[in-house]
């Protein structure tokens, strides 16, 4: 069954890749061996999906001490989005008591996330076009394929992108607006991924990013469960049973009345 732990086991993968690259920074090699396996443990378990709960709880605690460990050892503008997001994450399904709680706490990060995202764009220079001519504009794809923007041009670009994320922001808290902002949140990194990679390490750190956003956008929409053992919607109403559920199926059958 396809679930949020098993595509996160993925995503963590993918970031050990990065991790490996980098090779140890601060930390000596042997805690920096130590910290990288528990996140290549964790992440191969959460993959695996196997242990039941209790199996998927350990792995999330695993993970978590494994990033916080390789936190220490990044500098600090590597420790932003992908990584923070995956240890939020990670911290989010450690705490949550069932998969309502933890659906909870993955809006209350998605939202945070976004929200910080699009205020921190509202300034002079972001406004200005200075952060997009630098960040986009130079990366590979665009300047071999696209014309240098003009300043006006790059002014509604980064409006664009701040009311995109601002959307994002609050789309998962509207139940008509979460699978509509699913696909947005998937276009949009994907957009993302396409014109602001400027190296693979780069492109490989949209990925996680982009594709944890994403992830928690479609568990948020139910289309993705939030853990092997749970359904996808976890935070729809259980169904009645017993006396209840009874009376209900009565008044839905028509000239059916309790006796």
């Amino acid at each position: 069954m396809l679930s949020a732990e098993r595509i996160v086991g993925a995503l963590v993968l993918v970031k050990a890749v990065d991790v490996a690259a980098r090779g140890p920074g601060d930390l000596p090699a042997l805690p920096w061996v130590a910290v990288l396996s528990l996140w290549v443990v964790g992440g191969a378990g959460l993959l695996a999906g196997r242990g039941g709960p209790r199996g998927s709880r350990a792995c999330w605690a695993l993970l978590l001490c494994g990033g916080a460990g390789i936190a220490l050892d990044y500098p600090l503008e590597l420790r932003r989005h992908h990584l923070v997001l995956l240890m939020a994450v990670a911290l989010g399904a450690v705490v949550a008591r069932d998969d309502r709680e933890r659906l909870l706490l993955w809006r209350v990060q998605l939202s945070t996330v976004y929200a910080f995202a699009a205020l921190a764009k509202v300034n002079e220079s972001f406004l200005g076009g200075d952060v997009l001519a630098r960040g986009v504009v130079a990366a590979p794809l665009w300047s071999s394929l696209l014309p240098l923007p003009s300043l006006p041009l790059l002014l509604l670009a980064g409006i664009a992108l701040i009311g995109v994320e601002a959307l994002l922001a609050v789309t998962p808290w509207v139940r008509r607006l979460r699978r509509p902002g699913t696909a947005v949140a998937a276009g949009f990194h994907l957009l993302a991924l396409l014109l602001a990679s400027t190296s693979p390490l780069v492109a490989l750190r949209l990925v996680v990013f982009g594709g944890t956003a994403v992830l928690l956008h479609a568990v948020s929409a139910g289309l993705v469960a939030p853990s092997a053992s749970g359904p996808a919607g976890a935070d729809r109403p259980a169904p009645a049973s017993g006396p209840q559920a009874v009376h209900e199926r009565q008044q839905q059958v028509p000239g059916l009345r309790p006796g």
